[in-house]
């Protein structure tokens, strides 16, 4: 009991020394704080999912919205009287589309 109480009485008579030195290092910008964020990779992983097909979305929508503008320019070639080029960029927009709608329903995530 005596030895605790002497090891106690040296760790107060420290504290204050040791909170000074903290303090002056911190008013010198020398503290340097570490964090570790623990279990963040599966989250990591949703995110990079959710913005591969929202990008993929983003990159179809404008297809199909490009294609139809195509389509009503009149511009040549034509087949059938559709513009060549709209038709196939609605054909690769189409694919796309269920490509993305296969690859969602495959994670089980509807």
């Amino acid at each position: 009991m005596a030895n605790s109480g002497t090891e106690l009485f040296h760790l107060l008579k420290d504290i204050p020394g040791k909170v000074r030195t903290i303090l002056k290092l911190a008013r010198q910008g020398k503290i340097k704080i570490e964090f570790e964020h623990r279990g963040l990779e599966p989250m990591i992983a949703a995110n990079d999912r959710i913005s591969n097909r929202l990008s993929f979305a983003v990159v179809l929508a404008s297809l199909v919205i490009g294609s139809g503008l195509i389509v009503l320019s009149g511009i040549p070639p034509k087949w059938h009287e559709i513009l060549v080029i709209g038709l196939v960029g609605f054909l690769v927009a189409g694919a796309m589309g269920f490509w993305l709608l296969i690859s969602i329903m495959r994670s089980g995530r509807m």
